[in-house]
């Protein structure tokens, strides 16, 4: 039941990239407006990296920073059946955010989504969880502060890479932790656990992105199972093209 694979979740879908070497970093406010998925190959990008700014791990969006942005991602998760909306678009003190999540199953995944230029945008990566549900915290109790402790543990060693219209992109740059939070697990949600309201706390990379340029960007990431993250020997190759309008 471990597959939930840590949320290694990314802003395209998934398979093993190896390690990118570049630091980049994207801010991002997390908005999307309309956006659908389509299984079809990448599209070359036409707008470079560089009109693209990477939100640095210690930065904002709307007000927040990086663990925020995680943190409303897994209580989307815990609430949501599956299938939720790749593409979504959240607001937060009054600004509109672009929000790209993926599906917690190892795979080869394409996604295309549509934002209006100039809007933030957060895309998952890979992520950890522990919440107080059975058997979601490895051997750490359900305390707030050993759920704090348990996400990063059940985090390390993930592999992941990504690029940004080609560029290498260093996720280890841009790893946040949350507080310890609410969730509220609904009946189909992807983890399967029963209905109700438990706490949980989380770790791991996301993209915040800003200053989007009108043109087509191509977001790849692709990450694996940390070892005690999930089973799985599949990773997530995931592909994101953004038209920017």
């Amino acid at each position: 039941m471990r597959n939930r694979n840590r949320f290694l979740r990314v802003t395209f879908r998934r398979s093993r990239l190896i390690a990118a070497a570049l630091s980049v970093v994207l801010p991002l406010s997390l908005s999307l407006g309309a956006c659908g998925s389509s299984a079809t190959s990448s599209t070359s990008p036409t707008s470079s990296a560089s009109a693209i700014n990477v939100v640095p791990v210690t930065g904002t969006v709307a007000g927040h920073g990086y663990g925020y942005w995680l943190q409303h991602e897994w209580q989307m998760v815990f609430s949501s059946p599956a299938p939720w909306n790749t593409c979504d678009t959240l607001t937060s003190n009054g600004q509109r955010v672009g929000s790209i999540t993926f599906p917690t199953t190892p795979g080869t995944y394409h996604t295309t989504c549509s934002e209006p230029a100039g809007r933030p945008l957060y895309v998952w990566e890979p992520s950890a969880e522990c919440s107080t549900f059975t058997g979601d915290h490895l051997t750490f109790g359900t305390a707030d502060q050993q759920l704090r402790l348990c996400a990063p543990k059940e985090f390390k060693g993930t592999p992941m890479s990504a690029t940004l219209d080609g560029k290498p992109v260093n996720l280890s740059k841009l790893v946040a932790a949350t507080g310890a939070f609410p969730v509220q697990a609904a009946t189909g949600s992807a983890f399967g656990f029963p209905a109700g309201s438990g706490r949980s706390a989380a770790y791991g990379a996301g993209l915040l992105l800003t200053r989007l340029a009108k043109g087509t960007h191509v977001i790849h990431s692709v990450f694996g199972c940390s070892p005690l993250g999930c089973s799985s020997t599949q990773d997530w190759d995931i592909t994101l093209t953004v038209h920017v309008h």
